[in-house]
């Protein structure tokens, strides 16, 4: 299978100009300022009368952090069920456990297991990726949080493989030990986990990032500058660099 690019889009000419422009998939949430959120209904409806291409949607009801109560929760599930119901290919989101009490915890879950299984399960067999919410977990506990995210029946994580505020690009090193760390699982008949390659990917770094990380699944706003409008150009001019 070659390289796939998803791109981020906030609305329904974004996710137009995205198909045009050459996009394998679509990555459809609300409020780009806040890094996304659930997007509307009747924005998804929109969005798969004119695309073909596969349309994921994002799961996120507030964007304080990554930590849901309970009437989060089941906004999430009800959010997802009908989104599901619309034609939603596919679903992204992560619920985190509150960071630890290092003075007091001796191993530190960040996954919220149950709760993330729960809505993997409500996506009826649709895949569903882990989000940037992975980028809040700390290196050194990667290998718990990773086996949590497969248990729960995650295809994939989106990353940049670093804190939330840095870019793909200074993660380099990181983001080649998480391919092949999930390679190596793969390779022993453990489930497999995609990486998708996320944060200031362009075409001017696509191709560096592919070369040094060997990871094959990208992940881009594609936006045209000072906008929150896909550009056409800019999502051809990513799947030339990712291809060449």
């Amino acid at each position: 299978m070659g390289p796939l690019l998803e791109i981020a889009c906030f609305n329904e000419e974004s996710a137009v100009n995205a198909a045009g422009g050459g996009a394998d998939r679509i990555e459809l949430g609300q409020d780009y300022q806040s890094g996304g959120l659930s997007p509307q209904p009747a924005v998804l409806q929109a969005v798969k009368s004119r695309v073909s291409i596969p349309v994921y949607v994002m799961i996120r009801p507030h964007s304080k952090d990554f930590c849901y109560d309970h009437d989060d929760f089941e906004d999430m599930k009800a959010t997802l069920q009908l989104l599901n119901s619309l034609g939603a290919d596919g679903f992204v989101f992560g619920i985190l456990h509150q960071p630890p009490d290092h003075r007091t915890a001796d191993r530190h879950s960040w996954i919220d297991i149950a709760r993330n299984r729960e809505l993997v399960k409500l996506a009826d067999g649709k895949p569903c990726t882990f989000h940037r919410a992975f980028d809040r977990i700390p290196e050194s506990d990667w290998d718990s949080a990773l086996e949590d995210i497969i248990e729960c029946g995650f295809a994939a994580i989106l990353t940049s493989g670093g804190p939330s505020s840095v870019d793909a690009v200074d993660c380099m090193d990181g983001l080649a030990d998480l391919v092949n760390r999930l390679s190596l699982d793969t390779q022993a008949g453990r489930r497999a986990l995609d990486v998708i390659v996320g944060g200031g990917v362009r075409p001017s770094n696509i191709g560096t990032l592919r070369v040094k990380t060997l990871a094959t699944n990208f992940h881009s706003s594609g936006l045209s500058p000072s906008s929150e409008i896909v550009s056409l150009s800019q999502v051809q001019d990513l799947q030339r660099a990712l291809r060449s």
